[in-house]
Order: C-alpha cells, then structure tokens, then sequence
C-alpha cells in the first residue's frame, strides 16, 4: 500500500499541476478511500507512509511531511468512520447510498484536508488561503467522485457478463463510443472546425445507455472515462475550458463543477433504475406468492379473463382436528405462531413435490397436482405429500409436548376447472365436483388418517399400499367407496397389500 500510495501520487503531481498549484482532480484521495473501504483500517499506516516518503522526496523537511501525511490520513480515516456510521452499501444500488457517498465520502471528509493542508501550505508559502482551500477541497471532491465509485463497482461485472451471453458485443461499442465522443468533445484538434458550439454535455446519451444497460458499474466507468478525458484537456491545455474562461484556475473550477455534475446525474440515474428494478422484482416475486408462474405471465401480458378446464388433477385438502378446542387455549400470537410454523412446513413440501398450493382457509390446507401445468404423476405427487405431511406433523408434536393434535386428510381426482378471480386481490381457485368431493374425504375422515376415492386408488394402486374403508355416504354424491393410504410399496413386493387382504378374506 505504501508504494502505491506514493506511486499515485508521483505520478499525479507530475501531470497534473498546472500554475504550480492547481490540479483539476486529486486520484490519490479517491484511490486511499475506495482501499480503504474494501480492504480496512490496517491500510491507515501504508497510506500515511506512502504520503511522507513522497513529500520528503520533493525536499521538504521532516515535520512538514509528518504533518501533510498526517492529514491525509485523518482525511481517509474520517470518510471510513461516516461511512460506516450512516450504513454505506458500496454496491451504490440504492438512492440513498449514492447521497451518502457525495455527503460522508466525498464532501465532508475533504473539508478536514482542505482546511488543515491549506493552512500548512500557506503557512510555508505566500498564498491567497481561501483559493488554496477551494481548489484543494474540489480537487479531492473530483478524485473521490471519479475513481471511487468505478473501483467499488468493478467486481459488478462478472454478475453483469454472466447474465448476458452476448456482453461483449454490448459493452465494447458503448465503451469505443464513449471514449471517442469524449475525446472528440475534449481533446480533438477539429472539434472547432467541425462543431464550434457547445457539447460538453454531448456524451450525456452515453452515461444514460451505460447506467440503464449496466446499472451502477456503467454509471461509474462513463463517470470515470467522462471526468478523467475533461481534466486531461485542461493539463493539455486544449479543450472547451480553456477556451471560455479568463484563467486556468477559472477553467479547472469549471471542470471541477461539470465532473460534479456528470457524477452525480451518472449516479443517482443508475440508482434510481436500480430502486425500480428490484421493486419490480419484488412485486413480481409477491405476484408469484398469490398466482402460479403460468397464470402470473398471462396476466402481466393482458390477459383479462383466465379459465382453464383440466380434465385430470388431484385435489388434497388437510385439516387440523379440534382446531378450535386446540385455539381456545392460545393467545392470539402463539395460535398464529402455530398455524404459520405448520403452514410454512406444508408449503415447502408443496414445493419439493412441484405441486400448487391453493389456498388456506383457517385451519384446512389446499394444494393441487396436475396444473397449471399437466403432468401425468399428479396423482402420485399428491400422495407423496400426504405422507409426507404426516410425517412433519408427527415431528411437529415431538417438538411440542404440550400441543397435541392431529389432522384429517382427503385427496380425490378428477377434472376441474380453475382461474383467476377478482380485481383487486386476485385469487386462482378451482372449481367442480372434484374439488367438493375432495373436501368431503378431508371432512369425513378419520383423525390421522388419509382418505383417498376410487378415482385415486385407481391411479396409485400400483404403487401405493391402501387399505379399504367400505363404502360411505358421501353429502351430495351418495355412496361412494374409499380407501384408506397408508405408505408408498416396498421395492420387490410385487403384491398390494389390497390384494392380499382380499385373498385372506375369500380364503
């Protein structure tokens, strides 16, 4: 750190001053923060070491050097310290981490230097002390502003690259564009031949591509590339600057405010697409909680109206028994602790599965298989989950002694119908005789018990083991036989247990 600290700021004075004090922009101050942000304080000693080896380079004494080192120490320590006070996110991707990092990163932090540095400066030689300050506070300000966001943003790139199969071809011609109207703009000896009116801000077009298509990185390399080409044509002593201001300290001031400008438009444009981004993200991700992927795409592109007929799925509906004894007993926290942890649970096995969760009606569970996206083991998928939300309530009862319950499950098959209704809270729900039948297994089932119709002990019966109920009055349909499920076959046993219950009991 050391030999970098001194390197940058060899390499600055002996470009950039103009006049013997005037220096558009100050790098090295942009350079020691951006370091010192990423990589911690333990950079403090190298950065002030780096600052006293180059003012003793250039024949000063001893203690000025200290103290000029020490100066541009406390300057990198106090934008560390504000940063970190105010919540600094150095992916710059919100609003506000972009004006905490004009306040607490680049205006503030200056202040302390230019005060303190003009003072020894004019204390050593004859100088107009409230010049020296301005242009030693702007000259920091310009650094931070154009290096310290590029060098926060640099690893964005590979997120940006691995996104877009054809990033090259995107971001090459942008850069070449950039570089060549920022150049033709700056330093081009034609640029008066050819358009002998105002264009500093013709590379603007270019900043907005960069901060839409790249977000935040693009922002800060425009910025970079912008700022650093402008400050060239001043130390070149060429440029639109020059050319309209009496003085070089004029033109630097004039530099010194568009890099500002530049900056700041560069950066808060980007942030605030950032901002919209991930709210559009986020509402799309809450609309994906509420709808399935399917139905939430037909909806963004218009659609109005959403029915589908399926003419085979699996309805499951579950129910906690004596919900309402079991809730008598809670307070009103501790019963929706309960029914989110068990809940929770079920939507995650809805997932495993791939299946579709309708909705919750107080204490009862809805999921479907078979849609919005057929599939032929809807019936299989379904039964899975049955067992397996036994099994996580039976592990939810050993983690809560005092809470006892159980629940009835039901599952049927068969066609339905399903879409989207209301306006305002959408709801996609089903429809049929299916969906009512299914209900009625959950309903007159048994406590801890799957109930299962025909239909399902049709599709499963190869696979599953099952254990008749007899036949029972169903509301609405009449008699109806049913089936108790009770575990996927054992691997080898090419037998149901069905059939060996029907051979013991005509043997």
């Amino acid at each position: 750190m050391t030999l970098l600290q001194f390197g940058i700021i060899k390499l600055m004075v002996s470009i950039a001053i103009i006049e013997d004090v005037i220096i558009p922009l100050w790098l090295p101050a942009g350079f020691s923060q951006t370091a010192i942000l990423l990589f911690g304080k333990s950079l403090l000693p190298g950065i002030g070491l780096g600052t006293f080896l180059f003012k003793l380079s250039v024949s000063q004494s001893i203690l000025p050097s200290l103290v000029s080192a020490l100066i541009d120490t406390l300057q990198v320590w106090l934008a560390l310290a504000l940063l970190q006070w105010s919540g600094f996110d150095r992916r710059l991707s919100k609003l506000k981490d972009v004006m905490r990092l004009f306040i607490f990163g680049a205006f503030l932090p200056p202040v302390m230097s230019a005060t303190l540095g003009g003072a020894l400066l004019c204390s050593t030689v004859q100088c107009n002390y409230g010049t020296v300050w301005l242009n030693w506070w702007l000259s920091n300000v310009t650094g931070i502003l154009t290096l310290m966001p590029m060098l926060l943003t640099l690893g964005q790139w590979r997120a940006i690259a691995q996104k877009r199969s054809r990033f090259l071809l995107e971001v090459l011609p942008w850069v070449a564009l950039l570089v060549a109207g920022s150049w033709f703009v700056f330093l081009s000896p034609y640029r008066q031949q050819v358009a002998p009116y105002p264009l500093e801000y013709l590379p603007f077009p270019l900043i907005i591509w960069g901060s839409l298509r790249f977000g935040q990185p693009g922002a800060a390399v425009a910025v970079a590339v912008i700022t650093n080409l402008a400050a060239w044509s001043m130390i070149s002593k060429v440029g639109p600057f020059l050319s309209k201001t009496i003085s070089q300290m004029q033109a630097a001031q004039a530099i010194q405010l568009y890099i500002c400008v530049v900056a700041f438009t560069a950066l808060v444009l980007a942030a605030i697409m950032s901002e919209r981004e991930e709210a559009r993200r986020q509402s799309e991700q809450l609309l994906l909680k509420i709808l399935p992927s399917p139905i939430a795409d037909r909806l963004k592109q218009g659609s109005q109206t959403i029915a589908d007929s399926f003419t085979q799925v699996t309805v499951l509906f579950a129910d906690i028994v004596n919900f309402t004894a079991l809730s008598a007993n809670l307070s009103p926290r501790d019963l929706v602790a309960l029914l989110n942890e068990i809940f929770s649970t079920f939507d995650e096995l809805a997932e495993k599965h791939d299946l579709e969760k309708i909705k919750t009606i107080g204490d009862a569970y809805m999921v479907v298989g078979g849609l919005p996206d057929p599939r032929d083991d809807h019936a299989a998928a379904v039964a899975e989950m049955a067992l397996d939300m036994q099994e996580a309530i039976a592990n939810f009862i050993c983690r809560h002694h005092d809470r006892p319950f159980d629940m009835r499950i039901g599952i049927n098959t068969g066609p339905v119908v399903a879409g989207v209704i209301g306006t305002k809270k959408f709801l996609y729900d089903l429809w049929g005789d299916t969906v009512n039948i299914a209900s009625r297994m959950e309903s007159q089932g048994e406590r801890g018990k799957i109930q299962v119709t025909e239909s399902t002990y049709l599709a499963l019966k190869d696979d599953f083991e099952f254990e008749p109920r007899g036949v029972i009055t169903v509301k609405g349909r009449g008699e109806m036989m049913t089936y108790w499920l009770h575990g996927r076959k054992k691997r080898g046993d090419p037998a149901s247990t069905l059939e060996n219950f029907d051979s013991r009991t005509t043997g």
